[in-house]
């Protein structure tokens, strides 16, 4: 079954308001805006998100995470810290962005998602509003932000995904995960413009296995949805790592040698060049994306 993603009559009229005051001008001097995203939960996408941030801030450049999975986020822990305020802070309009967002031990900045919070589970428009405007100052302070989007097709969810410029899209060689990687590139397809779809294939058990997984599923995208969609690499999978990362810190600080951590730079040397190129680009910021998209809705 589809999302409904069509908001009331008096939140259209609240988005149409906001949507006014968030497209003054075309974008300038914003930071490159990229989305991590997964059809379901458990693919690796926060431990992608979290060592890409350190590779990119390791590159001279101003680095920030948003935690965009508002009730079950996990960034912090991935990065080793216990943030004082998170995005129900934020959301509430309890603490300002400013405060919210924190310097992590490694470098990159985090606004943290909630944990185990219901209420961020269902946002209304207002809060989207906050969001849109706390996205707006993060971009301007920075040269790229990465949001760790919540897994699946929820409304909030995809309007975070559509926000950005670029989504890299990360999934495991298997069908369930395969099978809910396809229904959110469908998802995207069918809002008419979207970011390009990138695919990272993590946690692989055979050198290849992620090429064939790719073009699997570019195949499946390409004939019954019309969509292209981009490889960037596979992960090797490593029962080791994937058992010390909670409170450890990133893979490219704590084991940077290892096969799997050779992997990711490979992914990262590609996702750097392209944050290159969208840096300077001219265009709708991402605050007047996120409007754009809920208006369309």
């Amino acid at each position: 079954m589809e999302p409904d993603l069509n908001p009331d009559r008096a939140s259209r009229g609240f988005l149409r308001r906001w949507f006014r005051r968030a497209t003054p001008a075309p974008r300038v001097g914003e930071a490159a805006v990229i989305a991590f995203a997964s059809g379901k939960g458990g693919t690796g996408k926060s431990f992608l998100v979290t060592n890409a941030a350190l590779a990119l801030h390791n590159e001279g450049l101003r680095v920030a995470v948003v935690d965009c999975d508002f009730g079950l986020g996990n960034a912090h822990l991935l990065f080793g810290g216990n943030p004082r305020y998170s995005m129900q802070h934020l959301l509430d309009d309890r603490v300002p962005v400013q405060q919210v967002l924190q310097r992590t031990p490694f470098g990159p900045n985090l606004l943290a998602g909630g944990s185990g919070i219901a209420s961020l589970a269902d946002l209304d428009a207002r809060h989207m509003q906050a969001l849109g405007r706390a996205l707006r100052w993060v971009a301007s302070q920075h040269d790229v932000v990465l949001l760790d989007c919540a897994a699946g097709l929820s409304p909030q969810s995809l309007i975070t995904v559509l926000a950005a410029q670029e989504v890299v899209l990360v999934t495991n060689p298997e069908i369930a995960a395969l099978t809910d990687a396809y229904a959110l590139i469908k998802c995207l397809a069918r809002q008419g413009r979207h970011p390009s779809i990138q695919l990272v294939v993590n946690r692989v058990t055979q050198p290849g296995l992620g090429q064939a997984t790719f073009s699997r599923l570019a195949e499946v995208a390409r004939r019954f949805v019309g969509c292209s969609i981009h490889y960037l690499g596979e992960v090797p999978e490593d029962p080791a790592v994937t058992h010390r990362r909670l409170g450890q810190p990133p893979l490219l600080r704590s084991l940077p040698e290892c096969e799997t951590t050779k992997a990711l730079q490979v992914v990262f040397r590609e996702i750097s060049q392209q944050v290159r190129t969208m840096q300077g680009a001219i265009g709708p910021g991402v605050e007047e994306r996120m409007a754009q998209q809920i208006l369309r809705w």
